[in-house]
């Protein structure tokens, strides 16, 4: 799904990835909005663990921002899209279950993002000119977008120029430096 979309996503192309053949997908996921589901609720859980990984070893605000970033960098090199991002741009095409589970995991993104930025407000790391609600929203379209440039157009540089623009946004020069 995050290579091609859900649209284009096949059980064929699941049992070519794990081996197994498509009968005994079948058997586990009767049908692809039920598989899509569990993908998304998957990546949701896997997602929830490498915030939990980050604020474990990146002590700072600005590293935890920077570790986040770097999943997106991460995906761009496995040529894989963000499964939110995926998941979005097919949204006319999901089933209600998979847009409300990517809504949620969306949702769960961006307070953990604002999570984020308030401790580096609160630590007096950041000094943002918007809420750390809005920032989280900032960062998370930044790192989405930069996803679906990097891929059109070869250049994972985005990746390290958001960072650059998400720690200006953080911590704006005062006017006129």
């Amino acid at each position: 799904m995050r290579a091609k979309g859900y649209s284009a996503f096949s059980y064929a192309d699941l049992s070519k990835i794990v081996g197994i053949t498509k009968a005994s997908i079948h058997h586990h996921f009767p049908t692809k909005d039920i598989l899509g589901e569990q993908v998304v609720i998957q990546a949701f859980s896997d997602t929830q663990r490498q915030f939990e990984q980050i604020e474990a070893t990146a002590k700072s605000a600005e590293k935890r921002i920077a570790a986040y970033v770097d999943l997106f960098l991460q995906s761009h090199r496995a040529s894989l899209l963000p499964l939110c991002c995926a998941l979005s741009a097919d949204t006319a095409n999901l089933p209600q279950n998979i847009t409300e589970q990517t809504s949620c995991y969306f949702d769960m993104q961006i307070a953990w993002l604002t999570k984020i930025v308030q401790g580096g407000v609160d630590a007096g790391e950041f000094f943002p000119h918007t809420t750390p609600s809005d920032m989280a929203l900032i960062i998370i379209n930044l790192c989405e977008g930069a996803s679906v440039v990097a891929r059109a157009t070869a250049r994972p540089e985005v990746f390290s120029n958001n960072l650059k623009y998400i720690n200006l946004l953080l911590n704006p020069l005062p006017f006129g430096e």
